[in-house]
């Protein structure tokens, strides 16, 4: 992606340590452009693939009403602060770009993202969700949430059968968008919800709570989503400081070092049996000291994607990236394991994008973003990127495709294939 250049300058030392030390908390920025071009690179692969859906950025399936929902966006807010008023957001109306900034690898430009029609788009800002349809035509729609609050480490989850989740002052689940929501689990006016998990199938839920002060106890909450209840809990002061990653299956939680910090912060991965609720302990999977983590899980399957080497990129200083989203981590190296036995362990794993270290020029370090797997967890996309040395600190991106096989030693992962370029 980035071009390693000869002799190149010698960086500072501020730089040094910026680049070439990745740190385990810090700030991942990226600007609303770029994440517009991330969403059209991805309809390449949809519009090429009829089976292809990616869960965590646009989620289409077939339903009466048909929604859509795409991952939130980007004003800068307060984690935890109080509602807003609801008001419609103004001049959101959608026009396609004429001539996207993004290349097929023959050079040619890519499409505009075109949405199916008679969908629905979702998101978040500003404390509300807005529903919009997805020819983008119309005034986007504020949905009624009541006890909804922002959340940078906690999404929205819409449904496979078309029901929205969201947190706040608890946990609540909305049948129909525009409906009343039922609130299915109450928050203590002290306590913050740190992860939000649904199953693949939709009928089971999971959630982690920590105190607003930092100082208390750690729940971990789970079961039907009619019936849920706590399943494991902890002292604040004996981290590590679990939160959920995913279910992964109905019997079995996959929990992340959360480091006792309201953002959306996942180190290490642990296994925690949940069929004796509150007399379980956990087994760690991986170690949260080395900077790595996990990154995603193949839906209905076993195969693991996670990195062992996390960083720090620099902040671009144009202004074009939100506040809100720069507390997320970016990944340096991929690999790709299966999780296996009784209990859970980790097998042999493929190195799919190797580690950088100590390199002089920042420039060739390669990062990954949105790293997602197809519904069958056959495919593998992610985005990888470079940025440049100097201020702005402009940002290249390129999208890749693996194709997956197997499980445990018969595990086969092909080499990433480049399906699309943007500057």
């Amino acid at each position: 992606m980035a071009q390693q250049v000869s002799n190149p300058p010698e960086p500072k030392d501020e730089e040094k340590s910026r680049i070439s030390e990745p740190r385990p908390v810090q700030p991942r920025r990226f600007s609303s452009t770029g994440i517009i071009i991330l969403l059209v690179l991805i309809s390449l692969l949809i519009i090429s693939s009829t089976s292809l859906l990616l869960p965590n950025l646009v989620q289409v399936y077939t339903h009466p009403e048909s929604f859509t929902a795409v991952s939130p966006t980007a004003k800068a807010q307060s984690t935890h602060a109080g509602p807003l008023t609801p008001t419609p957001t103004i001049g959101q109306n959608v026009t396609p770009t004429a001539t996207p900034p993004i290349f097929t690898p023959n050079n040619t430009a890519a499409p505009s993202l075109q949405l199916p029609s008679e969908h629905e788009i979702i998101y978040e800002q500003q404390n509300n969700i807005y529903m919009i349809s997805s020819t983008g035509s119309g005034t986007p729609q504020v949905l009624y949430t009541p006890g909804y609050i922002y959340n940078r480490a906690v999404r929205p989850i819409l449904t496979p059968s078309g029901q929205l989740l969201y947190s706040g002052d608890g946990i609540y689940l909305m049948d129909n968008l525009g409906g009343t929501p039922e609130k299915i689990a109450a928050l203590a006016a002290n306590q913050v919800v740190t992860s939000l998990v649904l199953s693949s199938d939709g009928t089971t839920i999971a959630w982690s709570t920590e105190p607003a002060s930092g100082d208390g106890v750690i729940d971990l909450y789970a079961g039907p989503l009619a019936t849920p209840g706590k399943v494991f809990e902890q002292s604040s002061s004996n981290c590590p400081c679990f939160r959920i990653f995913t279910f992964m299956n109905d019997k079995t939680l996959l929990l992340t070092d959360g480091q006792q910090s309201h953002e959306a912060i996942q180190f290490g991965l642990w296994a925690l049996d949940i069929s004796n609720p509150l007399n379980t302990t956990s087994h760690s999977l991986l170690d949260e000291n080395s900077a790595q983590g996990p990154l995603a899980l193949a839906p209905h399957g076993n195969v693991l994607l996670y990195s062992s080497y996390e960083g720090q990129v620099p902040k671009p200083t144009d202004g074009s990236v939100p506040d809100d989203m720069a507390v997320l981590k970016y990944a340096n190296s991929l690999k790709v394991t299966t999780l296996n036995g009784q209990p859970l362990k980790m097998d042999i794993s493929h190195v799919l994008l190797a580690e950088q270290h100590e390199l002089h020029n920042s420039a060739a370090y390669h990062w990954v973003e949105t790293p997602v797997f197809t519904m069958d967890g056959h495919t593998l996309i992610y985005v990888e990127f470079s940025t440049q040395p100097q201020p702005p600190y402009d940002r290249s991106n390129a999208l890749f495709i693996a194709k997956i096989s197997g499980s445990g030693k018969h595990l086969r992962v092909s080499n990433p294939q480049l399906m699309a370029t943007s500057n």
